[in-house]
């Protein structure tokens, strides 16, 4: 029998009842070959079309046809203040900006960890085209859009496809190519619109057998009120629904600055930027912060431990602050072996001032974007599953366990009653963290058949549960 997909802890579907225990944000790991790799305007020789990456706004994936990583990001490529201001002069001016052109330009990596920005001969600078610029505002229009490689599409000239902000005329768009590096013209949504001042971007759902595309608006007119995240759909990547609001921060100081978005387990996850704005006494004032959302139909979103970071910045402030201490723009995850890699553009300033940015990595362990754990510490945490139907003879939870800490579980019938021998004091308990723990009872024969209805009460004493797997929610 095919296993469902695991039911992470996030999903609250998956649970009737919670006692003394609360969601916690799953523990990332920055690698420590962080950043890797950074604005190279400076470098020797210099890629002067590297002028400040701003949010860099990757767009990352893993290519299973070549084997290799593919990073599209944003750069200025002409940017007259980050030009003309050495890098020691930077923390005695104000950043200006001045005049500016975007661009989207090009990576590759073997391992994810070392990149090259190969010279592609594709696009002009400075009269020369050995560089890695893909698109640039000058020819394409562009502005803060999100690369989407779609093997399923039968045309191979549309294989990848890029949704962005059309500045120069003044609409969202769309551009295709069949490598991801020579980029048809934009073509304009013909009937709607959005701001769209963000990072764009764009998935294929085959659950509802269209694209979910992701941008901004505003509560008011634009460039006032707050900003929000907008949903729009498309069956062809041309004609895009009317954008509706699915998201926005609480106030000024918590707004939502783009959302990249992933279809993972049977649900949508976003990893939400929020920028902090309001409150120019606070600490954190004028920075980013990535957090993170999901959403079981991509219409309906909720935060997860909304206010506190999936990514921590790091520490310090500008100019002496840590690479990401200022500002972090996540990419959409992907999951490579038993990890999921966050790519993310980190910054060691703040949004509206100076700050030099770079491509950074962070990992978590498959399935581990939050789990329940004890609310109170010394206490034990009992959450019950919704009735689930059993997919195989054995059930595993994704879990950390402390070294003195366990996890057991009892077996409950269609009336909340325990099975037979299936108690929490007839479970063996579990002590070792994994991402796939066999959950075992002392006996009698197994009641574990596949198609049958139970319920699940997992008591964590000093241990966290991020997913279970064997199983799926009765009520799909």
């Amino acid at each position: 029998m095919t296993l469902s997909p695991p039911l992470l802890a996030l999903d609250s579907r998956n649970f009737t009842t919670v006692e003394n225990a609360e969601l916690q944000l799953g523990s990332v790991q920055k690698s420590r070959r962080n950043p890797l790799f950074c604005e190279d305007f400076f470098a020797d020789p210099p890629k002067r079309w590297e002028a400040r990456f701003d949010n860099v706004y990757p767009s990352v994936i893993y290519d299973e046809d070549e084997g290799i990583f593919k990073c599209w990001y944003k750069s200025f490529i002409v940017d007259e203040a980050s030009i003309e201001t050495p890098l020691a002069q930077r923390p005695q001016t104000r950043y200006t900006g001045g005049e500016r052109e975007e661009g989207l330009l090009y990576a590759t990596s073997n391992d994810g960890v070392h990149w090259e920005k190969p010279a592609l001969g594709l696009i002009e600078f400075e009269g020369s085209r050995a560089n890695n610029i893909v698109m640039r505002r000058a020819i394409h229009g562009i502005h803060a859009g999100g690369v989407l490689k779609d093997p399923r599409d039968p045309d191979p000239t549309r294989r990848y496809k890029f949704i962005h902000r059309n500045p120069r005329a003044g609409r969202m768009g769309t551009c295709f190519s069949a490598d991801g590096l020579r980029w048809s013209q934009p073509r304009l949504w013909p009937e709607h619109d959005a701001v769209g001042d963000t990072h764009n971007n764009a998935i294929w759902s085959p659950d509802l057998g269209r694209y979910v595309g992701i941008t901004r608006g505003w509560s008011e007119r634009a460039f006032h009120g707050l900003r929000t995240v907008l949903r729009s759909d498309s069956t062809d990547f041309l004609h895009w629904s009317a954008p509706v609001e699915v998201m926005r921060g609480v106030d000024a100081h918590d707004q939502i600055y783009s959302m990249p978005i992933v279809q993972y387990a049977g649900l949508y996850i976003g990893l939400p930027a929020v920028f902090h704005k309001g409150d120019e006494k606070a600490a954190d004032w004028d920075t980013v912060d990535t957090e993170l959302a999901w959403s079981a139909d991509s219409v309906h979103w909720g935060r997860i431990c909304p206010g506190q970071a999936l990514i921590p910045r790091g520490r310090g402030s500008y100019p002496d602050g840590e690479y990401d201490c200022g500002c972090i723009y996540a990419a959409a995850p992907i999951v490579h072996g038993e990890k999921l890699l966050i790519y993310y553009g980190g910054s060691n300033g703040l949004h509206n001032n100076w700050r030099e940015s770079s491509l950074n990595l962070a990992t978590l362990d498959i399935d581990r974007f939050a789990g329940y754990g004890p609310r109170e510490e010394r206490q034990t945490a009992l959450v019950t599953t919704a009735p689930l139907r059993l997919d195989a003879d054995l059930i595993t939870v994704n879990a950390q366990i402390a070294a003195d800490g366990a996890i057991r579980a009892a077996l409950l019938d269609g009336a909340g009653s325990c099975l037979p021998g299936y108690a929490l004091e007839d479970c063996l308990p579990l002590k070792t963290s994994g991402i796939s723990c066999k959950l075992r009872w002392k006996g009698p024969p197994p009641a574990c058949q596949p198609g049958r209805t139970v319920q699940l009460a997992i008591a964590l004493d000093n241990a966290t549960l991020y997913a279970i797997k064997g199983a799926s929610r009765l009520s799909d």
